[in-house]
Formats: C-alpha cells, structure tokens, sequence
C-alpha cells in the first residue's frame, strides 16, 4: 500500500497529460510564452464538472481519475482523491470550485514549467511527468536490485531460524506441557495467533473505510498470514515427517487446516474483489472445521 501510496506531483502530472492526450486534444496547458494556459484549466474544469453545478465533488472526480494509467501501478483512488482534495479544496467544502481549481493548477504548473525546463513548452507536462514518476517506476537496475536483496534476507532468515529453532522447538513443547494442550495446536493456532495479532489489527483499520476496495484488501492480508503460516509451515513439517520416516498422528488437523484454506482460497480466485457473502462463509467455517475435526477423531477414528 506504501508503494502504491501517490503524491500530489505525480497525482496532477498524470491527470493533466492524459487531459491533453484524451479530453483537449489538440490544446495544451502551457502557452507558447511558456505560462499557464487559463483556458485549458477552465475547459478541463467544466469536463470534470458532469453535473454542471460549477464544483466539482469527489464522486465526479474520481470516475476521471479510474480512467487514468498511473504507471504500472494500482493505486488506492480514494487516496488519489483525498490527496487532490488536501490540495485543492482550500475552504473545506468538500467540493472544488473553478477558482481553485485555476488558482491551484496555475501555482502548480508554474513550478512544472520551471522544473521541465523544456524549450518546446507544449511537452512541459510530458517531461515533468518523466521527473516526477522516475522515482516510482522501478527500472532494471534497481529491480535486480531489488531481487538480489529479497534473496539475501531469506537465506539471513533461515539462519537464525536454524539458530533459535532449538530453544523455540523446546519452548513450545514445555507451554504445551504445561498447558496440558496439544503441540499441534501450539505451533499451529496460538503461535500464528500471537505473531500475527498486530497485522489483523492494522488491517481491520483500511475496512472502517466500509468499501469493496478496503474490505477486500484486508481480507487478502489476513487470508496471505493464514497461507503463509499455515500451508507453508505444514508443508516443511510433512516434508521432514517423510524424509525421516516419524511417527505421525495429526492427520486429521491437517486435512482441517487444508480444507478451509482451500475453499477460501477458491473464492479468492473466482474474483478479484470479495463479495459481502464471502465473510458469512468465512465465519461459517470456524465450526464447520471444528465439527469436521471431530467428526474424522471420534467417527471415523482417522488418523
């Protein structure tokens, strides 16, 4: 979300190369003199104004700014719009009238114009948007980059996990003990648990936005923590059981974990975006899992 996250710069430099590329055309917001063009600002003003109320709202604002490629990127577009928002609406309206919009963009289009430095002034807007975007556009160099340090912080991470999978193997088998609770459930629920308290709470505060954006998102981090976790430690888990031919007995918790990682992760693939009846099943599989698991110790005696 941070990557994604755009400032103003680049916010306005896209709204206005795709304005004179789609919506004006021919026209052009600097003149030939190398100043703001007026007329463009008020054109481009009254073709974000669809309901001709001379101010502009957030609604209007955002269904121009979906039809606009920011790079590779996908940004969040209610961030974009609050962004233009902090930088536009001066009186705190919630709306942007056409003297701001004018007063606003003639300040940031004489910064462009100084930054661009071009000698053919109808390509100012193309060339402050290269600026201003190099930063955000991740380019071969720094990608290798990028990889070559991802790959170093893994193989350091299995290094200390080596080191202290020792002592923590230890720990969890005397809490277990102690508790009178399974290993399984240790390594498996309360550990995850704990580690990942802190990321469910930072993402249930995106979902207080209360839209399909936000609340698909968190959904997709937690559902990441749960896969991450789970699936992952049980594969190195099982892989270790087989190659060392170890007495195994968890079968049943198992097959639980995979199911119901299973059939969210169906519905995850089935769209992009999860639907409201997505959290009802989700919740739904608590018990459903619990009423398997003791269906398959109790009934079916498998292990």
């Amino acid at each position: 979300m941070e990557e994604n996250k755009l400032e103003i710069d680049q916010i306005l430099s896209k709204i206005l190369k795709h304005s004179e590329s789609q919506l004006l055309k021919e026209e052009s917001f600097v003149t030939d003199d190398g100043k703001p063009n007026t007329e463009s600002i008020k054109k481009l003003f009254r073709l974000i104004d669809i309901n001709n109320n001379n101010r502009i709202s957030r609604t209007e604002l955002e269904q121009q700014i979906r039809t606009i490629k920011f790079e590779e990127l996908k940004p969040n577009y209610e961030d974009v719009v609050k962004e233009f928002f902090n930088y536009f609406d001066t009186d705190g309206k919630n709306t942007i009238d056409e003297e701001n919009v004018v007063y606003g963009l003639e300040r940031w289009l004489y910064k462009a114009i100084h930054v661009a430095n071009c000698s053919d002034k109808s390509k100012t807007i193309d060339e402050y948007d290269r600026i201003v975007w190099e930063k955000k556009v991740i380019h071969g160099d720094s990608f290798l980059w990028a990889f070559v340090k991802c790959v170093l912080e893994i193989v350091l991470g299995i290094v200390i996990l080596t080191f202290l999978g020792g002592p923590l193997t230890t720990s969890i088998l005397q809490l277990s003990y102690t508790m009178r609770v399974p290993s399984f459930s240790i390594s498996f629920v309360i550990v995850p648990l704990a580690m990942n308290t802190r990321t469910v709470i930072e993402a249930l505060f995106p979902a207080g936005k209360k839209s399909e954006n936000s609340a698909s998102l968190t959904f997709s981090e937690i559902y990441g923590g749960v896969v991450m976790n789970n699936l992952s430690g049980l594969t190195i888990l099982l892989a270790i059981v087989y190659s060392k031919d170890l007495q195994w007995d968890f079968s049943t918790e198992v097959l639980t974990v995979l199911v119901v990682c299973a059939i969210v992760g169906i519905l995850g693939c089935s769209s992009s975006k999860y639907p409201f009846w997505t959290c009802i099943i989700a919740f739904l599989l608590y018990p459903i899992s619990l009423g398997l698991f003791i269906y398959d110790k109790l009934v079916l005696r498998w292990n």
